[in-house]
C-alpha cells in the first residue's frame, strides 16, 4: 500500500508509519490518543460522538470511565498539536455530544508527492476526478485506522504479559483468597490463548509484587514484561465486581480498561471474557479451537468456586498445614459440585505434593484417581497431566509415560512453570542436558523472580557438571535470599566437586544451622573437619545421622553419604533399600555427581537395568 499522509498546518499524520510529525520531527503520542486523532481526522468535519469513540477505541460491552479516558486522550492530542480548546484550530468540542476535526486537511500518497503525477491528476482528469481521489483516500485513511489496530503491538515475535495481584477492595483481609484466586485464574486463562505469541509471567513472580509500591516501568523491567494487567476484586454476597486495565510498560500508557459486575456463579465466564478481550487487544492469533474453549466456560456453583479458591490459596503456602487445609477445601468444592474439574485437579496436586497423614502409596492412588477424574470432566486441563507425569516419573518409574504426560501438560498450558520445572528434572534424570537447559530457561522466563526457578537453573548447571556456572547462580540467588537452605546445600556440592573444601564445609554448616542443628553438633562437625579433613567431616555427618531402618532420612540420601566416603558396598546396600522402597530420589541416580565413581561398578549398571532407565 502507498504511504498515506494527512496534512494540516505544519503537521502531518503518517498512517503508514503510524507517526505524527511537525516539520519532519516526530511528536510523541500514545496509542489511544493517536487512534482517536486518526479517527477524528479521517472523519474531517463530521461529529464523532463520545459513544462511538468508546466503541471504536475500547470495544462494545465494556465499561470505560469516559470522563477520564476520552478527556485524557483529547487533552494529550491538543498538547501534541498545540491546540487551544477555547479557540480550536483542529479539535472542536461539541459539548454533551462529542468532537469534530475542524482543521483543513490535505491527503497525499507517495505517488502524489511526485509533481509530475500531481500535474497529470490536475490536468487529465480535472478537478472533479481529483476530488473523487481525495474522497477515496480519506476512506482508505479510515480503513487504515481499523487496520492499524491489528498489528500495532508487535515489537517482537513473543510478547510477555504480567498479571499483577488483584487488589482486594472488600476491606477484609480474610477475603484475600478471592482476589489472589482471581489473579491466578487470569494468569491461567491468558496463558492458554496463543502461547506462540503471548507469554504470561507465572503466579510466583507476579504475587511477589503484592502490595508493592514499585512503578509499572520498574516491575516490567524486573519481569521482562511488555504489558501489565492490573485489577481489583470486590466480593459482596453472591455478586462480584471486577476491574481491569492493560498498561504498556514502555510508556506506561493505559491501553484498555473494563469493569464488570456479575453474579458469582458466572465468574468463570467473566474470566474468559476478560482473557478474550485482552487477546483481542494484543491481536493474538487465537485459533477456532481456542475460541471455542473460551466460549465453553460454564456457570459454577458459587460455594464450590469459593471453596476451590480457598483451597488454592492455602496450597500456595507450600506448608504441611497449608496442604492439609487446601485439600479439605478442594473436597468441599467437589461435594458442592461433583462435576467441577478444577477442584479435582487441585485435589490431585494436594496428594502429589503433600502426603500428610497418608501412606505414600495411598497418596499416590488418590492423586491418580483425582487427576483422572479431572481429565474425564475436562480433557483440556494441563494441570492433571502434570500431576500424572510427576507420579509416573518419581513413583512408577514409567519413563515414557511420564514424558508423554509432561509434554501434554505443556502443550495444553505452555505457561505452566510447574509442568516446565518437573519436565526439566525429568530431562536431567535422563541425561538430556541440552533439552533440560532449554526448558529451564523457558521456565525462568515465565517466572523470573521465583527463587525456585533460580535454584533450578543452578541445579541444571550442577547436574551438567558446569560447576563454575552453578556457583555463580547460587551466589546470585543467595544475595537475594541468604536464608535459602537448598541454595546453600547445592552450593556446597558445587564447591566440593571443585575441590574447594573449606568453602564447601562452610556452606554445609550454614545449611545445618538453618535447619536447626544444635550448636554442639555444629561444633563437632567443625572439629572433625579441622582434625581429619573432608573424610572426618562426612564420617561425623554419618554418625550424627544414625542411619537405620527407622531413620527419617531417605535411603537414597544415606547412600550418597557412603558414596562420598567411597564406601561402595555400604552405598549399594542403601541404594538397594532405596529401590525396594521406591525412593523418589533414586530417579536422579544416573546423573547425580555424588555417585560418579560408582559408574564403573557392575552393580551400578544392574541397578539402572532394574529401574529400566534408558542408557
Amino acid at each position: 500500500m502507498p504511504e498515506r499522509l494527512l496534512k494540516f498546518g505544519d503537521l502531518e499524520l503518517d498512517l503508514g508509519s503510524y507517526q505524527l510529525r511537525r516539520n519532519g520531527a516526530v511528536l510523541k503520542l500514545e496509542k489511544i490518543p493517536m487512534e482517536l486523532l486518526i479517527l477524528l481526522a479521517s472523519r474531517k468535519g463530521q461529529l464523532v460522538s463520545r459513544e462511538e469513540i468508546i466503541d471504536k477505541l475500547w470495544g462494545k460491552d465494556v465499561f470505560v470511565d469516559s470522563e477520564h479516558g476520552v478527556n485524557t486522550a483529547i487533552r494529550k492530542i491538543r498538547q501534541a498539536l498545540g491546540d487551544d480548546p477555547d479557540k480550536p484550530r483542529f479539535i472542536e468540542t461539541v459539548f454533551g455530544k462529542g468532537y469534530r476535526f475542524v482543521g483543513q486537511i490535505s491527503v497525499s500518497t507517495e505517488q502524489q508527492v511526485d509533481s509530475g503525477i500531481s500535474h497529470i491528476l490536475g490536468t487529465r482528469y480535472g478537478m472533479r476526478s481529483v476530488l473523487i481521489v481525495v474522497c477515496a483516500l480519506t476512506a482508505l485513511a479510515l480503513g487504515s485506522y481499523l487496520g492499524i489496530r491489528r498489528f500495532w503491538l508487535y515489537r517482537s515475535e513473543r510478547t510477555m504479559l504480567a498479571v499483577l495481584p488483584f487488589q482486594n477492595l472488600s476491606g477484609d483481609s480474610e477475603q484475600d483468597y478471592f482476589s489472589d484466586g482471581m489473579t491466578e485464574e487470569m494468569i491461567t486463562n491468558l496463558g492458554r490463548l496463543d502461547p506462540k505469541r503471548l507469554g504470561v509471567i507465572a503466579r510466583t513472580s507476579a504475587m511477589s509484587y503484592k502490595h508493592s509500591s514499585k512503578g509499572v516501568d520498574q516491575i516490567g523491567r524486573e519481569l521482562g514484561a511488555n504489558y501489565i494487567l492490573e485489577g481489583s476484586a470486590r466480593r459482596e454476597g453472591d455478586r462480584v465486581r471486577i476491574t481491569a486495565q492493560l498498561i504498556q510498560v514502555s510508556d506506561q500508557s493505559h491501553l484498555w480498561a473494563a469493569e464488570y459486575d456479575r453474579e458469582l456463579g458466572s465468574v468463570l465466564e467473566l474470566q474468559t471474557e476478560v482473557a478474550s478481550a485482552i487477546g483481542n487487544e494484543v491481536r493474538l492469533k487465537i485459533t477456532p479451537g481456542q475460541r471455542a474453549r473460551l466460549a465453553s466456560a460454564h456457570s459454577v456453583n458459587p460455594e464450590a468456586y469459593e471453596a476451590y479458591l480457598k483451597g488454592r490459596y492455602f496450597m500456595e503456602k507450600w506448608t504441611e498445614d497449608g496442604t492439609r487445609i487446601g485439600r479439605e477445601y478442594f473436597e468441599q468444592a467437589i461435594q458442592k459440585d461433583p462435576r467441577y474439574a478444577l477442584a479435582y485437579a487441585g485435589l490431585a496436586d494436594s496428594y502429589v505434593w503433600g502426603r500428610v497423614g497418608l501412606p505414600p502409596e495411598e497418596a499416590v492412588q488418590r492423586a491418580k484417581a483425582a487427576a483422572s477424574k479431572a481429565l474425564e470432566l475436562d480433557d483440556t486441563l494441563g494441570e492433571p497431566h502434570a500431576a500424572l507425569g510427576q507420579i509416573e516419573f518419581t513413583n512408577d518409574w514409567d519413563w515414557a509415560g511420564a514424558e508423554a504426560e509432561f509434554s501434554r501438560a505443556i502443550e495444553l498450558n505452555p505457561n505452566d512453570t510447574n509442568a516446565l520445572h518437573m519436565y526439566s528434572h525429568y530431562l536431567l534424570a535422563m541425561g538430556r542436558f541440552d533439552e533440560s537447559y532449554a526448558i529451564s530457561k523457558r521456565a525462568l522466563e515465565h517466572d523470573p523472580v521465583s527463587p525456585t526457578m533460580q535454584l533450578h537453573l543452578g541445579f541444571h548447571y550442577l547436574t551438567a557438571r558446569q560447576y563454575d556456572a552453578a556457583i555463580q547462580q547460587y551466589l546470585k540467588l543467595l544475595q537475594i535470599d541468604p536464608s535459602y537452605p537448598d541454595a546453600h546445600n547445592q552450593l556446597a556440592v558445587a564447591y566440593r566437586q571443585k575441590g574447594m573444601f573449606d568453602q564447601s564445609v562452610a556452606e554445609y554448616l550454614q545449611v545445618e544451622t538453618l535447619l536447626g542443628m544444635t550448636p554442639e553438633q555444629i561444633a563437632a562437625l567443625k572439629t572433625s573437619y579441622v582434625a581429619s579433613g573432608m573424610r572426618g567431616f562426612w564420617l561425623k555427618v554419618l554418625e550424627l545421622t544414625e542411619p537405620s531402618e527407622q531413620s527419617n532420612i531417605s535411603p537414597y540420601q544415606i547412600a550418597s553419604y557412603y558414596s562420598i566416603l567411597d564406601k561402595k558396598d555400604e552405598s549399594f546396600v542403601w541404594l538397594n533399600k532405596a529401590f525396594e522402597t521406591h525412593d523418589g530420589g533414586l530417579v536422579a541416580i544416573k546423573t547425580d555427581s555424588d555417585f560418579d565413581h560408582l559408574h564403573s561398578d557392575s552393580r551400578f549398571a544392574e541397578l539402572l537395568r532394574r529401574m529400566k532407565l534408558p542408557e
